[in-house]
């Protein structure tokens, strides 16, 4: 499995974002490899395999939901098995 993290260095949230995704992938025992890298976007995106773990997951519609640990714990959970 491959995940990419995709941030703005002007927003600080990717480093909350990347702290939970690597708690969430030993916690569950998931063999990733973790990428990080800048692109120029408003807020952090996850990608699991091309897949966009946060846009993806279940939300309201319009809104991205707020990235915490459990709501990447619970999206790796059904994207990794």
């Amino acid at each position: 499995m491959e995940i990419n993290i995709l941030y703005s260095k002007n927003n600080a949230e990717h480093q909350r974002a990347a702290t939970f995704v690597r708690k969430a992938v030993q916690n569950l025992g998931i063999r990733a490899k973790i990428v990080e890298r800048e692109s120029a976007m408003a807020s952090p995106q996850v990608l699991v395999n091309g897949f966009d773990l946060i846009s993806g997951g279940d939300r309201e519609a319009g809104k991205r939901p707020r990235i915490s640990y459990d709501f990447i714990e619970k999206a790796l959970e059904r994207t990794a098995w």
